[in-house]
């Protein structure tokens, strides 16, 4: 990171369209996914230093210093592998705030590599992902009003997507959940941080790596525009919302063009494989037998809940509602579209909105269900079988 403020500010302004440079829980209808949920523990943060700022365009870029740095968030998640990468050479220290919708989004920087945090992922082999990328945004109000902590009720009620994306391919077809991604959320001292992984597209880097945050619980096209003919994404000046656009100006050295093909043909080919009949075993089958003779009705009957997952949310204009739990053998979170789900309006209602396990089966089904609230909140929670 470039120490002086013209050089700092320079960066800043870079065109967009030049290249310089977890995780979701719930399973609709009958998909297996295993996760791992991080926990986000707090640690005393760094000392405020005042930000200078400069007004281009729509947008209001600071040269922001007053934030947690990336090795500092991954010590509020408890990463210590992940803390010393990003105090490393390796990292890309950014340190770059957009302003809009008012709301204030700073990308603070990224690293990348093998075997860099200390709660890898697992593929559906049972092998870990441990060649990733991890890139961290701070996201806080405009007028400094604090964001509301992650285990608050309000937590989700504007919810944002933070994602990287490649140059010259698709944002709605290669976004963060596209490319083996997810993110762990806290909030310190009114500011919520993000600390994203993926694949390590740094292989990409010759293309050009972007990181965007905008409105809502998915990439909104209406944000940005995307230039098939050039592969460039851009913001959309007329959106009302956040979408906020960076530029990763990752070392093009890092780039490895054949690899790149090869990821984007095991992309093609997962993504196929996805679209295949799953075969099924027999925990399979003891679980779809089970879970084909739940109702809201019956639920009790067969299951209990697990208090400790039951939280109230109110649904955004969407019909959505986010929810996010941690149990002893890991956790979970995601968004739930409720809309049409309690058709009948009828205060008590219970839905049963998807279910995962694992190789177990029945040992350890865990069941998402949604009740309806007479003020209209939706109770989310947790059941498992009486087994």
């Amino acid at each position: 990171m470039k120490n002086k403020m013209d050089e700092l500010l320079k960066n800043a302004l870079a065109p967009m369209d030049v290249p310089d440079e977890r995780l979701n829980y719930q399973v609709l209808g009958k998909i297996k996914e295993k996760e791992i949920m991080k926990k986000n523990k707090k640690i005393p943060a760094a000392a405020v230093i005042a930000a200078a700022t400069l007004v281009f365009g729509s947008v209001t870029v600071f040269a922001a210093h007053h934030y947690l740095s990336p090795a500092e968030a991954a010590m509020e998640v408890e990463d210590d592998t992940l803390k010393k990468a990003f105090l490393g050479e390796e990292a890309v220290l950014v340190n770059e705030t957009q302003e809009m919708g008012g709301y204030k989004i700073t990308l603070l920087g990224s690293v990348a590599g093998k075997n860099l945090s200390d709660y890898l992922s697992w593929d559906d082999a049972g092998l870990p992902k441990d060649d990733r990328l991890y890139t961290v945004v701070a996201i806080e109000h405009g007028d400094g009003t604090p964001m509301p902590d992650t285990s608050s009720a309000d937590y989700g009620k504007e919810p944002f997507y933070a994602s990287c994306y490649i140059r010259g391919l698709n944002p709605l077809e290669y976004s963060i959940s596209h490319i083996g991604g997810g993110y762990s959320a806290f909030v310190k001292e009114g500011v919520e941080y993000r600390i994203m992984e993926t694949d390590n597209i740094e292989m990409f880097a010759d293309r050009g790596i972007y990181v965007g945050v905008n409105s809502g619980n998915f990439y909104d096209p209406a944000a940005y525009v995307y230039e098939e003919s050039t592969g460039s994404l851009s913001r959309n000046p007329d959106y009302q919302g956040v979408n906020a656009l960076f530029q990763l100006p990752l070392d093009e050295s890092r780039a490895n063009p054949e690899a790149a093909a090869r990821y984007l043909e095991d992309l093609a080919k997962a993504q196929d494989a996805l679209s295949q009949p799953i075969e099924m075993n027999e925990n399979d089958l003891t679980v779809e037998a089970f879970m084909e003779k739940l109702t809201g009705e019956n639920i009790d009957q067969y299951a209990s809940p697990i208090e400790s997952t039951r939280q109230v949310r109110t649904p955004d204009e969407d019909g959505c509602i986010f929810h996010e739990y941690e149990l002893e053998n890991g956790g979970g979170s995601g968004d739930i579209y409720v809309e049409g789900l309690l058709s009948s309006g009828k205060a008590g209602d219970m839905e049963i909105t998807g279910y995962s396990y694992s190789e177990s089966g029945l040992a350890d089904l865990l069941i998402d269900v949604c009740i309806l609230n007479e003020d209209g909140t939706i109770t989310f929670v947790v059941y498992q079988p009486k087994v």
